[in-house]
């Protein structure tokens, strides 16, 4: 039923090059464009009663479909929309985004396979970004996770430290804490480098640490990834990856991969896909690899 979906959509995009319909796609975008953005702009106004300036109001939807040795093939859909407020957006704006969307520990090595968009955790808040404290730059937020009829307000503070800047290195720490109304507590904390060493070559160094008070074990995510920019829209990286998760009294290793990336458009410059070719040894499987092959088709919508 999946295979049938996801190869329908693609056929879907290749009976797409008729002008006609083309002609038709392209006005559907642009309706929903401008829908965001004069729904952002109606309500600066009303909360300013001022002009509004440009607005980077912008929303996405990524499909993913994925296979690999030993599994079951995968499925998920992926939602975030960022409406900014146009005369508030330098201090607010208002994130609707999924549980994936909102996961920075998120690398599509385990799909969801839900297809009904009311079984996902869902993000809604309100970002106050615009706090300088030295080098560090503070941002807070008051939001609601959501499922289906469960509602959980919470509060989160996020604070940013440029480690340092120049042309050749550039280095970031990020702390983001969410304290939930039902008592659950989540930190986040990462560590990342991007350092270029050739032209268009640059390498990527991510490190993750999350803490859930409501589980058991803490995880650890690292990876390393040299990506090169082919031109202003398609880029290709190929990295190594490794998942652990640890408690008092053990550590294990998830999995560690190898993978790539392959970022290109589709059409023009709002529907884009992603190859991701990749191979794991997962700790389910006694670390027996597997190759997994995955696509992404997205859909952006901005004016900016």
């Amino acid at each position: 039923m999946v295979v049938r979906i996801f190869l329908s959509l693609l056929f879907t995009f290749i009976y797409l090059n008729a002008e006609f319909n083309l002609t038709k796609l392209d006005q559907y975008h642009e309706n929903i464009c401008h829908a965001l953005i004069d729904g952002s702009n109606r309500l600066d106004s009303y909360l300013m009663d001022t002009n509004s300036t440009e607005s980077t109001t912008e929303a996405e939807i990524k499909t993913s479909y994925a296979i690999e040795n030993g599994r079951e093939s995968e499925y998920t859909m992926r939602l975030r929309l960022r409406l900014s407020l146009p005369y508030l957006q330098n201090k607010f704006r208002i994130v609707l985004e999924d549980e994936d969307s909102n996961d920075p520990l998120y690398d599509g090595t385990n799909l969801d396979n839900e297809y009904k968009a009311e079984n996902k955790n869902y993000f809604l808040g309100v970002q106050y970004f615009d706090y300088m404290i030295q080098r560090h730059h503070v941002s807070s937020a008051l939001g609601v996770r959501f499922r289906k009829s469960t509602i959980q307000p919470y509060v989160n503070f996020k604070v940013e430290y440029l480690i340092e800047e120049n042309e050749e290195y550039t280095s970031q720490v990020t702390d983001r804490l969410r304290l939930y109304s039902n008592g659950d507590i989540e930190n986040i904390f990462t560590y990342n480098i991007l350092e270029p060493f050739q032209d268009e070559f640059y390498v990527l160094i991510d490190n993750v640490h999350r803490y859930q008070n409501w589980e058991e074990d803490r995880t650890i995510s690292n990876s390393i990834a040299v990506m090169k920019l082919l031109d202003d829209q398609r880029v290709a990286s190929l990295g190594v990856g490794l998942l652990s998760r640890y408690n008092r009294d053990e550590i294990k290793i998830v999995y560690p991969q190898l993978y790539g990336v392959y970022h290109a458009p589709l059409y023009k410059d709002w529907i884009y896909y992603e190859l991701s070719p990749s191979l794991l040894w997962r700790e389910e499987n006694n670390y027996a690899p597997s190759a997994r092959f995955m696509v992404n088709i997205g859909t952006l919508f901005k004016t900016y």
